[in-house]
């Protein structure tokens, strides 16, 4: 954790559970959709600078790129990566016909992002009594942005890995928040502790 944003341990493991109960939400809206099983990891809580995230996101070469901002309560952003590797199978599993066109892959990884990220945030938000609404994703290339321009220089980052049983397809939905989000989330928290 950077100094920057300090977490009891209470607190980090009130927020674990919480998003894990958020991931898990979203993990089954998926499973009912495809009607197959898909795996969460346990959510991972860093707190990063712009250029971290950036180290964080674009290491994969073989992946799709979304982002999404969500206001409210709290704001920040969602971005989602999503394996190249199997996105076919979970396409024709949502009944887009095969081959995919261009179209289909974009309109399916953005469905995909939509259910997850949709899902978590509102799981998140409900169980913290939080209003926020989020915004459509829109496809993004890591390279061509600068993260140093996100407009704050740290955030927390809940991060979490879905993967499709079936196929060899993975997706990792990585929330942001900036710092006055932060401390909104950590006094609701600690109400929440009693």
């Amino acid at each position: 954790m950077n100094d920057a944003i300090a977490f009891t341990e209470d607190q980090r493991d009130a927020l674990q559970e919480l998003m894990n109960i958020s991931m898990g939400q979203a993990a089954n809206s998926l499973a009912h959709l495809i009607e197959t099983k898909i795996g969460i990891s346990i959510p991972n809580i860093t707190a990063v600078t712009p250029e971290q995230l950036f180290d964080m996101v674009r290491h994969n070469q073989e992946a799709h790129y979304t982002r999404q901002s969500f206001m409210g309560d709290i704001h920040g952003e969602v971005m989602s990566i999503l394996s190249q590797s199997g996105l076919a199978e979970v396409a024709e599993l949502m009944e887009y016909e095969q081959p995919l066109s261009d179209a289909d892959i974009k309109e399916t990884i953005l469905e995909l992002c939509n259910i997850l990220a949709g899902a978590c945030l509102s799981g998140l938000s409900e169980q913290l009594e939080l209003t926020t609404n989020l915004q459509m994703p829109t496809l993004f290339q890591p390279e061509k942005h600068d993260f140093n321009q996100l407009g704050w220089q740290h955030s927390l980052v809940m991060e979490v890995k879905f993967d499709i049983q079936i196929s060899s397809f993975t997706m990792r939905v990585v929330f942001c928040l900036d710092d006055a989000s932060l401390h909104k989330l950590t006094s609701t928290i600690d109400e929440l502790l009693g």
